[in-house]
């Protein structure tokens, strides 16, 4: 059954055809109108009819008002589905839990309410059951009378009985057992089992004795896996009555956490900011969580990267490779010589002994193990084969000396300097000969690369030469056809670096690293050696080097990238790590030089959902806002929290009363209730180590809302508006101040300067025209700086209800402002200098619920997003447009007749340009640059924790092509719920002039046969397609 929150219960019936596949039959409509459903489980009946029970309130029948536990009946002869039987719950129902039937339990539901758990079931003789036990709760000695809600419960079968846990908002699980004979209960037991660090949406019990909690909603959190250390059968009691009941926390002792999947949900606020040094790309800055679990995250573009060990090296060297045989070797050259180190006992690097007959005063270019245990090791002066007996070979090039090599097991392909030349070398009966004739290609060799050995044949088909004049070449190595040139690629640049490698795809693809900082991808036919579906990449300033690592790349420039195959594609992730110069594959590690430095790293996850790496910061309570300070790029953060005391708050009061609580990691057990109170704190901390340097907590019952940096004079400050005794529904407070506190010297502390008293909560605070502006209630209040308070110098009402938000002119800061309200979008508006008065010279015409907004370079076109989960762009017109340019003041404008009725409008409304369904809260809109080079775009954040980006597309083929795409997946692949794409991009608003980026990228999962239909349609090859889609992410550095 498919339940809707109104109305709507759908039942499919589930069946197979004769191959054995899953059919579903015609929906079944179960629909009440008027009626609100809470909650609906599947009732355990056996081989009966299939019922459903559901917790429903119907709200057009006063006699029948309140929640009632519903059970509906599908009549498999008749198919269809009848409302069976009905009874009232208490209004505090919420959650249904299923039991077994049958022969493993008495079947029935468990009903949750605030405080208590009641088993119900209707029985088959017309009876109704019902067993109720009261939650135990946390012993909390300042009497929060408040009862417990049960958010999350799974059921665990075992032979001859069951158990089920349950998790309460808190984050405590509780065990529940049923003592029941064949149908009746005698008994239901609940006790204490653990407690979780959040409360999870939902649980999940393993067969293998795991615990998988999956983190959601508002609480936020991370995914986290847990193994059963024993069912909690000897500890705590079990209660079976109605009644309060206490117990005290502990650390976990039935459950062990065993991995942990970091989350960013609830993201609250963000930031792009440039803090890091030594970055180029700019970092995402999110204030996350809720609680003592919040954080501070620090989001980079790249794959997480763990450092195993770092060695330090007696100079600079050049490159690094392994050699797997025998013996495991890391080869390291520098200038003038070669460093050969081995593992030693405990996984320790030591200097290996010259056994393996190495050319250590010597540089090396290439060296790799050959077929028959010997090694192959390229040096300018001359190639030398040392075999496995100790014997050694060398071949010297006739003049000159060796520019670039590679080698694999068999083969090797020298560059003779500057000759335009290169010798060939196959591996026969053990020893390394060359090649009667020699590779000419015209040109100086820069680099050189051999494709991999096919599984069934012998030697590498191709090998591709960089060469002087900005080409690739490419030559065949087949025997029949040995260093005949099959293909040539120009690049915008001399090759610096070139590899072939073979990602499974069919095709081989070729990348060359260039001295400008491109990488060049292309695909190249082991057969005909042809080259095409050339994709390129900028990777940084410096010039990329190329270092194959099993079937992947890793490129080196400003930043390492690693070129990888990723469901059926090659995606390019760069890696959160230092500049590095040189990697060789290492086992399931890399080993690379950086500087003076050998060191050994793990790429700990790839794929989409590893495109941002994440550390974090942890706060003590829930993040309301950020700001950084502009030279010391300290962090002024504040946090308050609803409902919680604060640690030193709560001590003291226990103090106070002579009461005496053990005290428990906030961490792991949450901050104590404190119903209607407040906890804040203003903390400043450095981004770079997450030190706080420094901590000022509230009084309790304040509540830091908003905060903003702001600068008198030549000093800078921090605004911060607070509240105290603040209530959410309705909105009031008993008073409430704005606290302005001065940036130290260094600019790693704050000084309170004085309080200002307001008339109402503060929502927004931003500096303006040289001043403090407050965005306070309906509105907005200027403050200059006094002596022992702020100075008010303006006061004007503007918003219909409430101000959420509020944003300067990006062209004109101390003239207009952009306004959100609550509930009536956004407004423009002019102060005027003078009479020292805000006016709103631009409405909308339609009432949007802002919840994050930023306007754009050109000053009149703004991006917002609204509770219900849309993002939108508006414009003013262009009769404003030349208005303002004319007379910044719009006092023209003010006179204006409105040409809408209503009581305070504006003359003009905004022009809608986009509209485009999200499904998530926007909570941060940025306009930011990804990467030096890249184009900017819009990076906006939702509640849910993911970070999104709106491309902008100037062209007019891209806009048909991507259209058309759209259009074409949307006909050929159908949701598998069969909700119609378009409606759903459009739940609110008909979506507008934005293409659907994750629809198109859903093309690389599409059957070969799909993508034949959504190509035709488009009338593009899938090359064409895949290579457009790949440049637009390149193009934007994301």
């Amino acid at each position: 059954m498919l339940a809707g929150v109104e109305r709507s219960k759908i039942v499919y019936i589930i069946t197979r055809d004769s191959e054995a596949r899953l059919m579903l039959a015609s929906p079944l409509e179960a629909n009440r109108s008027g009626s609100v459903c809470f909650d609906v489980v599947g009732v355990d009946v056996g081989y009966e009819n299939p019922v459903f029970a559901a917790i429903e309130s119907c709200y057009e029948d006063s006699e029948g008002s309140g929640k009632h536990l519903v059970y509906y009946e599908l009549d498999l002869g008749l198919n269809h589905v009848v409302r069976k039987w009905s009874t009232a719950v208490g209004d505090t129902a919420h959650k249904l839990i299923a039991l077994p039937g049958g022969n493993d339990g008495p079947s029935g539901v468990l009903v949750c309410l605030e405080g208590s758990i009641e088993y119900r079931h209707f029985t088959s003789t017309g009876e109704m059951a019902v067993y109720a036990v009261s939650i135990p709760r946390r012993s909390n000695l300042l009497n929060d009378t408040r009862g417990l809600m049960i958010v999350a419960s799974a059921v665990h079968r075992m032979k001859n009985a069951f158990f089920i846990l349950a998790q309460a908002e808190s984050g405590d699980l509780y065990k529940i057992t049923v003592d029941f004979a064949e149908d009746s209960v005698r008994r239901v037991g609940i006790k204490y089992f653990d407690t979780l660090a959040t409360a999870a949406s939902s649980i999940c019990i393993l067969k293998a004795g795991f615990l998988f909690a999956a983190a959601g909603g508002e609480s936020g959190g991370s995914h986290q896996l847990y193994q059963f250390e024993n069912l909690g059968d000897d500890d705590g009691a079990c209660f079976s009555a109605e009644g309060l009941s206490y117990f005290q926390p502990h650390e976990l002792s039935s459950l062990a956490l065993v991995d942990e999947i970091e989350g960013a949900c609830p993201m609250l606020k963000s930031q792009v900011l440039h803090v890091a040094v030594g970055e180029e790309a700019p970092q995402i800055y999110a204030a996350c969580g809720t609680g003592a679990r919040s954080s501070l995250k620090i989001m980079r573009h790249g794959a997480e990267v763990s450092e195993l060990a770092v060695s330090e090296l007696p100079a600079t060297p050049r490159a690094v490779w392994t050699v797997s045989g025998g013996s495991d070797l890391i080869v390291v050259s520098f200038a003038g010589s070669t460093l050969a180190l081995a593992m030693g006992e405990g996984d320790e690097l030591a200097e290996a002994d010259n056994a393996l007959g190495l050319a250590l005063d010597e540089a090396t270019l290439a060296v790799c193990g050959v077929e028959g245990g010997g090694i192959v090791q390229v040096t300018p002066r001359a190639v030398r084969h040392v075999m496995s007996d100790g014997r050694v070979t060398e071949w010297v090039p006739p003049m000159g000396v060796i520019s670039c090599a590679a080698v694999n097991i068999r083969q090797a392909v020298v560059a003779l300097g500057r000759s335009g030349e290169c010798a060939y070398f196959e591996m026969h009966a053990g020893v390394l000969r060359e090649h009667a004739e020699r590779l000419s290609v015209g040109s100086d060799v820069t680099c050189v690369a051999l494709a991999p050995i096919p599984q069934s044949r012998l030697l590498a088909p191709l090998v591709a030469v960089g060469c002087e004049d900005q080409t690739v070449r490419v030559h065949a190595l087949e025997p029949h056809r040995c260093l005949e040139a099959l293909s040539m690629q120009a690049v915008a640049d001399v090759a610096h670096a070139v590899a072939v490698m073979d990602h499974g795809l069919g095709d081989l693809a070729m990348y060359a690293g260039l001295r400008n900082g491109l990488l060049v991808r292309a695909q190249v036919d082991p057969v005909s050696g042809d080259v095409d579906d050339t994709r390129t990449r900028f990777l940084g300033a410096r010039p990329v080097q190329l270092c194959p690592s099993g079937q992947s790349v890793v490129a080196l420039s400003a930043t390492p990238w690693l070129c990888h195959v990723q469901q059926g594609r090659v995606r390019s992730t760069p890696l959160s790590y230092d500049m590095l110069d040189y990697v060789a594959p290492l086992g399931d590690n890399l080993v690379c030089v950086a500087g003076a430095s050998l060191r050994i790293l793990s790429i700990d996850r790839l794929g989409a959902s590893a495109a941002l790496t994440c550390a974090s910061i942890p706060l003590a309570f829930t993040p309301r806002g950020f700001c950084v300070h502009d030279v010391s790029r300290y962090f002024a953060v504040i946090e308050a929290e609803h409902g919680r005391w604060a640690p030193a708050h709560y001590a003291a009061k226990l103090e106070e009363s002579g009461a005496e609580d053990e005290a428990l990691p906030p961490e792991q057990f949450g901050l104590v209730r404190n119903a209607g109170g407040w906890a804040s704190l203003v903390r400043v901390l450095s981004p770079f180590d997450g030190e706080t340097a420094f901590l000022d907590e509230l009084p309790a019952g304040h509540a830091a809302l908003c905060l903003a940096p702001v600068r008198f004079g030549n000093d800078s400050y921090v605004a911060v508006g607070c509240a105290v005794g603040l209530s959410l529904r309705p909105r009031s407070c008993e008073s409430a101040s704005i606290r302005l506190y001065k940036w130290t010297t260094d600019g790693t502390g704050l000084e309170l300067v004085h309080v200002t008293p307001l008339d109402d909560v503060p929502q927004s605070l931003m500096q303006f025209n040289g001043m403090l502006l407050v965005a306070a209630g309906r509105g907005l209040v200027l403050f200059d700086l006094g002596i022992r308070r702020l100075l008010k110098k303006a006061q004007s009402v503007v918003a219909p209800h409430l101000i959420s938000s509020v944003h300067v002119h990006p062209t004109h800061p101390d003239s207009w402002l952009f306004v959100a309200d609550v509930q009536e979008s956004v407004l423009l508006v002019a102060f005027n200098h003078t009479a020292r008065v805000f006016h709103v010279i631009v409405d909308d015409s339609l009432p949007r619920y802002i919840t994050s907004m930023r306007a754009l370079e050109d000053g009149f076109t703004v991006v917002a997003g609204d509770k219900f989960g849309s993002i939108f762009v508006l414009r003013a017109p262009e009769a404003v447009v030349k208005s303002l340019d004319v007379d910044p003041t719009a006092a023209r404008l003010l006179y204006e007749k409105p040409t809408r009725s209503g009581a305070d409008i504006a003359a003009h409304c905004w022009q809608s340009v986009a509209e485009f369904h999200v499904g998530d809260i926007v909570t941060s809109i940025d306009i930011c640059a990804l990467a030096p080079h890249a184009r900017p775009v819009i990076l906006y954040t939702t509640l849910l924790g993911a970070v999104n980006v709106a491309v902008p597309m100037v062209s007019q083929s891209d806009v048909d092509f991507f259209l058309a795409l759209e259009a074409a997946i949307r006909k050929h692949c159908p949701p598998i719920s069969g909700r119609d794409h378009l409606s759903y991009r459009s739940s609110f608003m008909p979506v507008r002039s934005v293409v659907d980026g994750d629809l198109c990228e859903s093309f690389y999962l599409l059957s070969h046969e799909q993508r034949e239909l959504v190509s035709d349609t488009v009338d593009r090859t899938q090359q064409d397609i895949l290579k457009k889609m790949e440049d637009v992410r390149s193009m934007f550095a994301f």
